[in-house]
């Protein structure tokens, strides 16, 4: 085991590097890192977003600037649940619908807010069917960039509730899977419409679990006797070695998450907070509340910070 830096957050691996953030509290400034597999480095924010794209954020960053957001706007949509019938629309008639038509001289936001993009910490990316998938941070916004890293969609994710936020993204192939903490919920989203498919929520109210039928069609309610049996406060879902695998935080562990049942199937107990979870190489990196951690594949059952 190599513990590899102290402080650090949002991880992102390609085939050679892995790299992440590391914000100083007492000079209110965001520090970047990379790790080939033997040496640890400074790296300028450019670089880290590189990185993060695979050596494409020059295009994809162009394209998130604010000589385009009149563009942005025109493909900007969400989806709506009206009636027990879900349909995505575009975000000016959603304005239109619960503000009034002239919301713009009324509140004070825009479709496209300014700054929204500045922060490339807050872009959670995942690939599916060589296009990228990101998820803004904390505002359920989805941006879609083709196998051309053209942006072709700018999507407001319905989430299982309106305070609901999605904290990670990561792809099976299939569909992409989002983790809320909140709600201690497991999102499924279709590609490429990125409507929901199911939802899994954990709780410890049986009277909630008897109604499942009665909230909505995509969402199961998995009762627990008590909260080691499902999920609490999942931070981050990852896909490592053909399997989900979620930081289940206050658990203080990571589990491995069977999609068609939202059922635990094993876990890796732990002795502090894991918030990621991701394989570089050959080896499995875990992120805790005490630094960032190198492990072989023999090491993880052992793994004590």
């Amino acid at each position: 085991m190599k513990k590899l830096h102290l402080n650090g957050h949002s991880l992102t691996q390609n085939e050679n590097t892995l790299s992440f953030a590391s914000f100083s509290e007492k000079e209110d400034k965001t520090y970047y890192y990379q790790y080939n597999g033997e040496n640890l480095k400074e790296i300028s924010r450019e670089l880290y977003a590189n990185s993060k794209f695979d050596n494409r954020w020059g295009s994809i960053s162009r394209q998130l600037e604010e000589s385009n957001f009149l563009y942005i706007e025109s493909i900007a949509k969400c989806w709506v649940n009206e009636a027990g019938k879900r349909k995505l629309i575009s975000l000016s008639d959603y304005y239109n619908h619960t503000f009034g038509e002239n919301w713009e001289n009324n509140y004070d936001f825009s479709i496209i807010p300014n700054n929204i993009f500045s922060d490339v910490t807050n872009l959670m990316t995942c690939t599916i069917r060589n296009e990228t998938i990101c998820l803004l941070w904390p505002h359920n916004i989805l941006l879609h960039f083709n196998e051309h890293d053209e942006l072709v969609q700018y999507i407001v994710l319905e989430t299982s509730d309106y305070y609901d936020t999605l904290y990670q993204i990561c792809s099976d192939g299939q569909g992409v899977w989002a983790v809320s903490p909140t709600l201690n919920s497991v999102v499924k989203y279709r590609f490429p419409s990125f409507e929901i498919e199911k939802i899994y929520h954990y709780t410890t109210d049986e009277e909630l679990a008897r109604k499942t039928e009665d909230i909505r069609n995509e969402l199961q309610v998995i009762y627990c006797d008590h909260a080691l049996e499902g999920l609490d406060y999942p931070e981050y879902i990852s896909y490592v070695n053909g399997k989900l695998s979620i930081c289940d935080m206050e658990n203080k562990r990571i589990v491995i998450f069977n999609p068609s049942s939202g059922k635990i199937e094993s876990y890796i107990a732990l002795n502090s907070k894991p918030f990621e979870f991701l394989k570089y190489k050959n080896q499995f990196v875990i992120q805790t509340d005490t630094g960032i951690y190198l492990l072989n594949e023999n090491e993880i059952n052992d793994f004590f910070d």
